[in-house]
Order: C-alpha cells, then sequence, then structure tokens
C-alpha cells in the first residue's frame, strides 16, 4: 500500500461503514443481563450502617463486608444473601463517589450471579461522561481483541443512591474459561514499573507483575523468559523466537488502539494497568488491556494526546515497543492497525452515532446523581456536554468526539504505511483428538491490506516430505461463509493410529507479500491419542474421623489407583472437581506405579503440600475428574459424579479398580477395596522383618518365604506414593536380606507393604 493512500481509505470508509455501524459492538459471548448494555438496571446493597462506617474510615483495607444483594431489572429480579462487598480503586479510595467489588463466592464457595463471581462498580469520578472507559473497550470489542464487557447500573446501598456506575468485567477464571477455554495459565495483573526488562532469573525482581492464579506453585519462568528472549535475541532471530511465546499481533492491535484513544495510564506511557494470560493451548502470553478510563481526552500532564507522534509515544524505553519497532514487518503492522483505526474504527461516521446512543441511555440516572457533582463540581450540563465540548475541566481539555477528530486527523497525517505480509491467525482443527479413521478440517483466519492470491496447506508425516492441499474461503470448504476471511480444506483418512501430522500453512497477496504460519517450523496435531489408564478408585467427600492428612487435619480424599502393568507419570496430568474446569489442579512430578494408589487430599490447601488440591469436594452434589494436559485438549482420562454423601462413607470401585462405584464396609486409602490392609504391623505365611526401625540412614528387610512366589515389596509414604519399589518376578523358599538407603527421605511415618501369593501385609516404618 502506497503512503498515506487517501484513494484506499475512502474505498475502505465506504465498503465498511454500513456494516460497522450495525455489527461493531455486537457482543459475542454467551448472554448476561449483568453486561446487558442496552439498559441501566438498579442494584440495591443492604449493609449494617455500622460496618458501612467502619468501611469508609478504613479506606485501604480489602475486607468484604456480607451484605444483601438485589438485582432489579425488566428481565431478572433476584435476592442474594451475604454477597461479599468492599471498596476498590487506588486514588479513587479517596473521592466523594467510590468504587466497590461486588464478590458472590466470599461467603458461599463456588456461587456466581448470571455467571460472574465478581462485579466491579466503577464510579468514573473523575469522568464527566462517566463513559470513557466504556467507549474504550466496545472499540477494544470491535478489534477482534478477547471481549471484556462494560455495562451500566444504578447504585443503591441502604436505599440511598449512590449514582451510576459502569459493570467493568472482572479478569478472572469465569472470564479465561469464556475467551480461552482453559483458566490454568499464569494471569498476571501488570502494576506500575511493569515495563518487560530482563532482570535476571530470580523471581523477587518482578514483583510489579502480580501472579493472581496459581500462587501455590508460584512460579514466574514464563514470564522471566519472555524478558529474557526480548533483551537477548538478535532481532534477527526475534520474530521466531518471540512469536513462540508471545502473542506478537495482539500486543500490536493493542498498543496502536492506546494511542489512537490517548490512553497513556498504560504500559506504553505509565508502564502499567495491563494484564497477562499464559495460554496453555497455544503457549504463548497474551497482552489484556486493563483500568482504561484515562482515555479519549483526558490528560494531567499538560500533553495534547492528539497531537503526540505515534511513532514516539513512550515516556522512556519501553523494551516490548523498541525492539518490536526494529522489525519491519512489525512497524508495517502496528502502522496498519493504526490507519485501520482511524479510517474505521474510531472514524466519526461510525463511533459518533454509538457515543450518542450511550449518552441518552445513561442520561435519565445521571440526573440524580448527587455524589458525581462532589469531587470536581461536575453538572449533568457538564456530562452531556462533555462529549462533544471542550474544556469541561483542567483535566478533560477534550471533549471526547473532539477527541477522537483530531487524533484521527493526525494519525493519518503521521502514518506512515507499507505492505503487510498476510497475516496467519486463528488456527483450528477438527476433531482436536482425531482417530484414524477421521476426517480432519482445518481452518485458519487470513487479514491483508491486499487481496489473498493463495492459501497453501502443507503437510506431512514425518516432518521431511512435505505436501500441499489448497485452502479456499468460498463457503463449500468448511471455511465458514465466502469471502469472510476464513480458509478452510479438509484431509481424509491418510493417518495411523498413535502418528503424528505435521502441518504449516503459507499464504500469499497479490502484492507479492507471503507470511507462514508458524512463522518458524511446524505445527503437529496427534493422531489416535489414547490417555493413559488412571482411575478414580476410591473418595470421600465428608471425612470427619476417617483419616487425618499428615498435619492431623480430616480433609476429603481422592484415591486413583494404576491398574497397568506400566509406570504412569502424574505430573502432565489434572484433577477437577468441576468438569468445565479440567485444568483446575496440576498433579505433581511423580511417578504412580503400576498397581500403586496416589492419595489426593480435597481441602483447598496447596500450600499443605503437593498432594494437596486447591478445591474442597461438596457432599450434596460434586464431580471428580482426571484429565490429560492442554496439549491433548484435556482428553477425559477417568470421571465420577455424587450426591448425597454421608459423613465417613466412603465410595470406591468393586471390583477394586475397575467396577461400578458402591459404598465400602470400611475405608481403604492407599489400599485394595476389596482387601484390607491393617494399618500396623502384620505378617501372614510369607514375612517381613525390619531391622532399624526407626531408622534414619539406613534399615535393613528380612523377607521370608515359605513358598515359591513372585514379590513385590513397596515402601509407601503417607499420600500413597510409592518411594521405591522392589520387585522380584519368582522367588523360592527361603530368607532374603535387603540393605535400604533411606539418608535421601524427609523425616516421618512410611509403611512397608509386602504383595506375595496376592496376598498383602503392611507394617508402619519411620524415618528420623
Amino acid at each position: 500500500m502506497p503512503k498515506n493512500n487517501s484513494e484506499l481509505r475512502k474505498i475502505l470508509l465506504l465498503v465498511t461503514i454500513i456494516a460497522l455501524t450495525q455489527e461493531l459492538f455486537a457482543q459475542s459471548t454467551p448472554y448476561s443481563v449483568v453486561y446487558d448494555d442496552t439498559m441501566v438496571n438498579s442494584i440495591y446493597i443492604t449493609i449494617d450502617p455500622d460496618s458501612l462506617e467502619e468501611m469508609f474510615d478504613n479506606l485501604e483495607n480489602e475486607y468484604e463486608y456480607a451484605v444483601q444483594f438485589i438485582y432489579d431489572s425488566p428481565v431478572l429480579k433476584d435476592t442474594l444473601e451475604n454477597v461479599g462487598f468492599r471498596l476498590r480503586g487506588n486514588t479513587s479510595l479517596f473521592s466523594a463517589k467510590k468504587s466497590f467489588k461486588i464478590s458472590f463466592n466470599t461467603y458461599e464457595s463456588g456461587r456466581k450471579f448470571e455467571g460472574a463471581k465478581k462485579l466491579n462498580l466503577i464510579g468514573n469520578h473523575n469522568d464527566p461522561t462517566m463513559s470513557r472507559e466504556k467507549i474504550y473497550f466496545d472499540i477494544y470489542n470491535s478489534l477482534d481483541l478477547p471481549e471484556r464487557r462494560v455495562s451500566f447500573a444504578k447504585i443503591y446501598i441502604n436505599n440511598f443512591y449512590y449514582g451510576l456506575y459502569s459493570l467493568t468485567e472482572e479478569y478472572d477464571d469465569v472470564f479465561l474459561r469464556n475467551r480461552y477455554g482453559d483458566d490454568s495459565g499464569n494471569l498476571y495483573k501488570c502494576v506500575y514499573g511493569s515495563n518487560f526488562e530482563y532482570n535476571g532469573e530470580g523471581q523477587a525482581a518482578y514483583s510489579s507483575y502480580e501472579l493472581l492464579n496459581n500462587e501455590s506453585a508460584n512460579d514466574k519462568s514464563d514470564l522471566i523468559n519472555l524478558t529474557n528472549v526480548l533483551e537477548n535475541t538478535p532481532i534477527a532471530d526475534l520474530p521466531c523466537e518471540l512469536e513462540k511465546i508471545f502473542n506478537v499481533d495482539q500486543f500490536l492491535k493493542i498498543y496502536a488502539l492506546d494511542i489512537s484513544t490517548g490512553h497513556w495510564d498504560n504500559y506504553g506511557a505509565n508502564q502499567n494497568n495491563f494484564y497477562l494470560y499464559h495460554n496453555n493451548f497455544t503457549g504463548q502470553l497474551e497482552f489484556l488491556s486493563y483500568d482504561c478510563d484515562n482515555v479519549l481526552g483526558v490528560d494531567w500532564f499538560g500533553i495534547d494526546w492528539t497531537e503526540r507522534d505515534v511513532y514516539e509515544w513512550n515516556f522512556d524505553d519501553r523494551p516490548m515497543v523498541e525492539k518490536l519497532m526494529q522489525i519491519d514487518e512489525y512497524r508495517n503492522r502496528f502502522s496498519y492497525y493504526l490507519n485501520y483505526i482511524a479510517s474505521i474504527a474510531m472514524h466519526p461516521d461510525v463511533l459518533n452515532p454509538h457515543i450518542d446512543a450511550i449518552r441518552e441511555l445513561i442520561a435519565p440516572a445521571v440526573v440524580d446523581d448527587i455524589l458525581h457533582t462532589f469531587d470536581y463540581g461536575y453538572t449533568y450540563d457538564d456530562f452531556y456536554n462533555g462529549f462533544e465540548q471542550n474544556n469541561i475541566d483542567d483535566h478533560t481539555p477534550y471533549g471526547i468526539k473532539n477527541f477522537i477528530e483530531a487524533r484521527d486527523e493526525n494519525t493519518l497525517s503521521q502514518v506512515e504505511l507499507n505492505n503487510i505480509t498476510p497475516i496467519i491467525k486463528y488456527i483450528h482443527h477438527y476433531p482436536l483428538m482425531p482417530s484414524s479413521s477421521d476426517v480432519i478440517e482445518i481452518t485458519a483466519f487470513i487479514e491483508d491490506d491486499a487481496a489473498i492470491e493463495e492459501v497453501i496447506l502443507n503437510w506431512s508425516y514425518n516432518n521431511v516430505d512435505f505436501e500441499s492441499t489448497t485452502m479456499y474461503d468460498d463457503g463449500t470448504h468448511w471455511d465458514g461463509v465466502s469471502g469472510d476471511g476464513i480458509y478452510g480444506n479438509l484431509l481424509e483418512s491418510m493417518f495411523h493410529e498413535n502418528e503424528t501430522l505435521y502441518y504449516y500453512i503459507t499464504a500469499s497477496d497479490n502484492a507479492g507479500n507471503m507470511n507462514a504460519y508458524p512463522l518458524c517450523g511446524v505445527d503437529s496435531i496427534y493422531v489416535g491419542f489414547s490417555p493413559e489408564h488412571i482411575v478414580i478408585n476410591e473418595f470421600l467427600a465428608i471425612n470427619t474421623i476417617t483419616l487425618p492428612d499428615e498435619n492431623n487435619v480430616y480433609s476429603d480424599y481422592i484415591e486413583l489407583f494404576n491398574p497397568t502393568a506400566a509406570n504412569i507419570y502424574l505430573g502432565d496430568k489434572y484433577l477437577s472437581d468441576e468438569f468445565d474446569r479440567p485444568g483446575k489442579f496440576k498433579m505433581p512430578d511423580v511417578i504412580l506405579y503400576a498397581g500403586a494408589y496416589a492419595l489426593f487430599y480435597a481441602d483447598d490447601n496447596p500450600e499443605a503440600g503437593i498432594f494437596h488440591c486447591n478445591f474442597k469436594l461438596d457432599g450434596d452434589k460434586d464431580e471428580i475428574g482426571i484429565f490429560s494436559g492442554p496439549e491433548y485438549y484435556y482428553a477425559i482420562i477417568d470421571t465420577v459424579s455424587f450426591t448425597n454423601q454421608i459423613a465417613d462413607q466412603s465410595i470406591g470401585r468393586i471390583p477394586n479398580g475397575s467396577g461400578p462405584f458402591v459404598e465400602l464396609d470400611e475405608a481403604s486409602p492407599n489400599q485394595n477395596n476389596e482387601v484390607i490392609i491393617p494399618p500396623i504391623d502384620t505378617a501372614f505365611e510369607q514375612q517381613l522383618l525390619i531391622y532399624g526401625n526407626p531408622a534414619s540412614n539406613t534399615t535393613t528387610l528380612i523377607m521370608g518365604l515359605t513358598s515359591l512366589t513372585s514379590v513385590v515389596l513397596d515402601l509407601v509414604d503417607l499420600n500413597g506414593q510409592v518411594v521405591f519399589r522392589i520387585e522380584e518376578s519368582i522367588k523360592g523358599e527361603g530368607s532374603y536380606i535387603y540393605p535400604i538407603d533411606i539418608s535421601h527421605l524427609a523425616s516421618g511415618v512410611y509403611f512397608f507393604r509386602l504383595t506375595a501369593d496376592d496376598k498383602v501385609s503392611a507394617h508402619k516404618f519411620v524415618v528420623f
């Protein structure tokens, strides 16, 4: 594309403007009345007056007070008791019109309201229009970024009208599952000082990146690796290495939007206010916008953000921007997005009708918003005029519409347009886990500033000899609607079980540019995947007196069993009590030996040890699942659902490891459900003697056999994990001596478990 090609801009505008005004702001996520932005509903909070006074007297505490919550709208009226309620924000804590957070699951674990665990009630005390963040995210969502919804509500506390608030969607596990299908990756909230500088391998140097989940693992290695790659990879190699671990395209688009909307309280200028999410399906960290109220004409520095150079936006060095702008393809793509936003997404003919609709929607709720007048003296006229009148006050030198017009004009005068290579993204294949008899559909979305000439799917069985298949956007090759930018085709009946299909996609346009996905290397699909066979063998959902854990706490437990003849690694598999959250608890890096058991405590206390889960079981109704990892799309290994459990009544499989779940006569954690193993020293015809018990460094086992038999001798910890195993296929009558080195074992109680003649005995062993 030639530099400043005004004719092409006009064509783009004429072609898209009608469709965009109809579709630009449509929501794509499942409907929730809470985020229905076509209406302004009411929320009533009833809180003890003394608690409210205490909350306002202690502004910087995050204690959640139990309140009554009433939601009132034309389509839904509902009341919830014991809902968490607290203040939120930083500088807004000291404003007259404060912001709040509502948590539905604080006092009732797992509770949601209309799909939401939490609501952010934003007072917008420093915005005369109270709509800037809403408008920012409406543009953001129109750019096919991970949708973040914002709506409006009238808030009443103890029947006093606190005014109009915006409800901004929380970045939490619900958001992540809705947008990514998984919430098990690291989620970082990035506060002041988060600039992507590499500060060495120590995690303490990255404290501004607050890990909001996976706290027990507390592993920021993905973030540290990103900063390391960014700083220490030669520019020529950076695209290949960076795109493996970071969604570069998404960052470039958001960075372009931030500049277009004058968002200075962000990564680029103020080095804060963004989130990062590690998408386990792609292996990439993804950049997400946050706290976007200082936009569209808000200024606190005396800077005219409409005129600021789009290529010199930052206050000082920002490694992500500095490095990306040294790469022609990324600089050109950034310019392409700037041009698109100014010409289309933020063009006044597209955006102004939407802005007018927001003003008319919320205006009746603003009339009586007394608190909004306190901090900056805003009147109703200031609200109404603030959309298109400058200098409402010192920090809003531009009205929203005036800012957009000036910023668009200056962006288009500054942007340096060059042809971009085709952008290849949103690669999908179906089925996710194909068998050898399946036909595999592969699709990709292609975006470009020129016409696409050819899209090729290149595939191979051996990653050496590749064949080619053309992909089409004609509506007849499993590609959706003709001309929608989605290209597709099939690979049919060419596969064998347990085989890897390697592939990459190339796209070329009529300007002579070509690009590939992946940018370097290949992607792969495993054909005929079969999960390793582990079973949920027993569970106790209400444990009051049956089995204490190593901390002498009675916690619900889940027993896993390996019924196969092969050892199975657990560290790439997951346990969960929610089938729609299969990645909830990653199991520890241990081996589940053939015929062995592993006991997990469902106590929502992962800090207590590696066998303690981050969830509890609900005896009234719950579910348990074992799942493969995200690389296998969390394929199901085993599941069970249950209701109406009785305290200390365990449920297990009979026959052991294979039968249906029944009520067991006696709990048998870490044991065969059909043979109760005594918990203390016992013996049968085949004897085991322990010389050195307790012991700290070495002990000696003497095994006495009275007949020809096979023998398995395990040392088992209290979690059922086999520490080591002695396995003898056939041993004759006699005595056998085994010196055992135990110097590497932690202090505690263990059991030696002897299996011979299909009989089992257990012998308590103490390490000190």
